[in-house]
């Protein structure tokens, strides 16, 4: 079985949230369908900063990205998720 790539940028609610906070609260929301490889800082405008996600999960996931996108999403600091990246290693 092989495994895909996910990278994506989750949008924080505010220039106030805590981005180390939010981060650690989407690694353990993907408990069990993906794991949290690595994460990255983007800046988007106005002091508003975005992580930049790197998951790992199973290529069969049923559902592909939407079952991440739905975990990240109701998580109550993210605004909004954007998949940018899907690629098979």
């Amino acid at each position: 079985m092989g495994k895909v790539v996910v990278v994506a940028k989750v949008y924080p609610k505010g220039i106030d949230v805590d981005r180390k906070k939010l981060l650690l609260e989407v690694v353990q929301a993907l408990k069990g369908i993906a794991e949290v490889k690595k994460s990255e800082e983007e800046p988007i405008a106005f002091g508003l900063v975005a992580l930049r996600v790197h998951m790992i999960l199973p290529e069969d996931s049923e559902g592909g990205t939407d079952g991440l996108e739905e975990k990240i999403s109701s998580l109550p600091d993210v605004s909004n998720v954007e998949v940018t990246h899907v690629y098979r290693i």
